[in-house]
């Protein structure tokens, strides 16, 4: 059975060669070689952009659509987008002024105190003098 297999993928791997190559070797002339579909064979050096990817893989009733389909989206997105950046910044600032305020609690309220109290080694000056 592999052998089979085998031999039938070697006869369209040798169907294909033929297909794309000029035939050199033999004694009677081949025919031309046909040259193969624009899309009969991908080439490797082509460039495919997601949005011709996208195109592409659209299912043939929505190739119509796809340009309502992208204004729809960029609508969306102007609408939402600003509200989605809003909440995330609103969220950092809720946890800036949080940090801040436990860094300010632990570290600025000490040496606040300290100063007041004339404790602090770092006044070089004493005020109201």
């Amino acid at each position: 059975m592999a052998d089979d297999n085998t031999e039938e993928v070697m006869r369209k791997a040798d169907a294909l060669i033929r297909r794309t190559r000029v035939f050199i070797a033999g004694s009677s002339p081949a025919p031309p070689p046909t040259p193969p579909a624009e899309d009969d064979l991908p080439v490797l050096t082509d460039i495919v952009t997601e949005r011709e990817a996208a195109l592409a893989t659209a299912p043939p009733h929505m190739q119509q659509h796809l340009d309502a389909l992208r204004e729809e989206i960029s609508r969306w997105l102007e609408q939402e987008l600003p509200q989605a950046v809003l909440k995330v910044t609103d969220g950092l600032a809720d946890q800036l002024m949080g940090e801040l305020n436990d860094q300010a609690e632990k570290k600025l309220l000490p040496r606040l105190i300290s100063r007041l109290d004339g404790t602090s080694s770092t006044s070089g000056h004493k005020e109201g003098g």
